[in-house]
């Protein structure tokens, strides 16, 4: 199989990639299997016809072709990515490694050195500005902002160069501005109905070493350039209307888009359910982030599983009286082994761990640590409470907050 584009780098830090590729074949309903290995040498170029070097399979039910590996160290010449179509094989490479697909610049992709990471600026805030005219008919006119820039090496801020992307598998990042003097913008004219991503960076005094063909494998430029931020939430996404109507807990449910199937693991793994079907009658829904390496962790669960009983219980000795909850694991595990493990151990719903959707909640719950224990209204969606670790777990608070109805929006993720 031969592919006239490949997969490309769509963010990075220094313990993670973000990767896109373009769809294969025409069905809407193709899985994907996506692996990974380090690059052995700054001679590799992506090829191993003998078989003699392993890939480790991160996922093969991907349904969106685009996914992040977490928990990327040790590999100072990068890392080669590769997909296909769904197969049964989780982790090989043999004569027929030509059917997948590899990376379209034909370079490793690369983490950022911690010093790198420091120095990047926080993701631009962008918003869609239905005020704002767009001259061409049928697009729309999207507000970019950011934090001024504050460099540690004390040089001269002289302008901000940002960037933009069009959220679909083959579309690179392309220059909006080289140099802006301000810290705002308003991009004219954008009439994708997949969506669209900004990043930005500082043009300093002196900065120099720098190409934009770096940007193939890398978010640094190289040489002295402070590399760009993290990319923004994808904005303007339209969907297609569906002609039923929407439950009252959409907001909730649109959380967990892109799941495979729409379905949540239950009971330890050992069963599946809808998502519309496991939020149908939950006043409380919690997010559970929490990895089994975590000593924390192992020590909070426990306390966890008796509160989600006990609450159960009581639901269901008195439904009238009594909130209905529920939990979902959210994993921050680094291997699908260990959130087997630790997954066995609880009676509530996880999405599952090769899901894309797991690190896009992770990421909106700016998840910082773990154990963290997010409350959200089930009828709404709102955030109730941002962490509820180290609080009381007792029905009768997270009541009063549900019946106070105060908290925040989801809002788009």
């Amino acid at each position: 199989m031969s592919f006239d584009e490949g997969i490309i780098l769509v963010d990075a830090d220094d313990a993670s990639i973000t990767v896109s590729w373009p769809a294969i074949g025409s069905s809407s309903s193709t899985k994907y299997s996506l692996q990974y290995r380090p690059a052995t040498s700054s001679g590799d170029n992506g090829m191993d016809s003998g078989g003699s070097l392993q890939y480790t399979s991160l996922s093969t039910e991907l349904s969106s072709t685009t996914a992040r590996k977490r928990n990327l160290t040790g590999a100072g010449h990068g890392f080669w990515f590769r997909v296909s179509k769904a197969t049964r094989i989780k982790s090989r490479v043999d004569s027929k490694s030509l059917d997948y697909m590899t990376h379209g610049c034909r370079r490793p992709f690369t983490v950022l050195t911690m010093r790198e990471q420091s120095r990047r600026m926080e993701a631009p805030r962008v918003r869609i500005d239905p005020s704002a005219a767009s001259p061409q008919p049928g697009s729309y006119v999207a507000h970019v902002s950011w934090e001024p820039y504050d460099d540690d090496g004390g040089g001269t801020v002289l302008g901000y160069k940002l960037q933009m992307r069009e959220n679909e598998g083959t579309c690179k990042w392309k220059t909006v501005a080289a140099c802006l003097s301000g810290n705002e913008v308003k991009k004219k004219n954008l009439t994708s109905r997949k969506g669209y991503m900004f990043r930005v960076r500082p043009v300093i005094r002196g900065e120099g070493g720098g190409s934009e063909s770096n940007l193939d494998m890398s978010v640094h430029e190289g040489g002295t350039v402070v590399p760009f931020s993290t990319a923004s939430t994808v904005v303007g996404e339209r969907r297609e209307r569906s002609s039923s109507s929407s439950p009252s807990n959409a907001e909730l449910i649109k959380l967990f888009r892109k799941l495979p199937n729409d379905l949540l693991l239950d009971r330890g793994g050992m069963s599946k359910c809808k998502v519309q079907e496991a939020f149908s009658n939950a006043d409380l829904v919690f997010l559970y982030a929490a990895q089994y390496s975590s000593s924390t962790c192992k020590r909070y669960t426990p306390n966890l599983i008796k509160f989600y009983n006990e609450s159960r219980a009581m639901r269901k000795a008195a439904p009238t009286r009594t909130k209905s909850v529920e939990i979902v694991y959210i994993s921050s595990d680094s291997s699908r082994s260990d959130f087997k493990a630790f997954y066995s151990t609880m009676p509530w719903l996880a999405v599952p761990h090769d899901a894309e959707t797991r690190d896009r909640i992770l990421s909106w719950m700016k998840c910082r640590s773990v154990p963290t224990l997010m409350c959200l209204d089930g009828r709404t969606g709102k955030i109730l409470e941002s962490n509820s670790y180290g609080r009381a777990l007792d029905l009768s608070r997270f009541t009063k907050l549900f019946k106070e109805g105060t908290g925040m929006r989801l809002g788009l993720i």
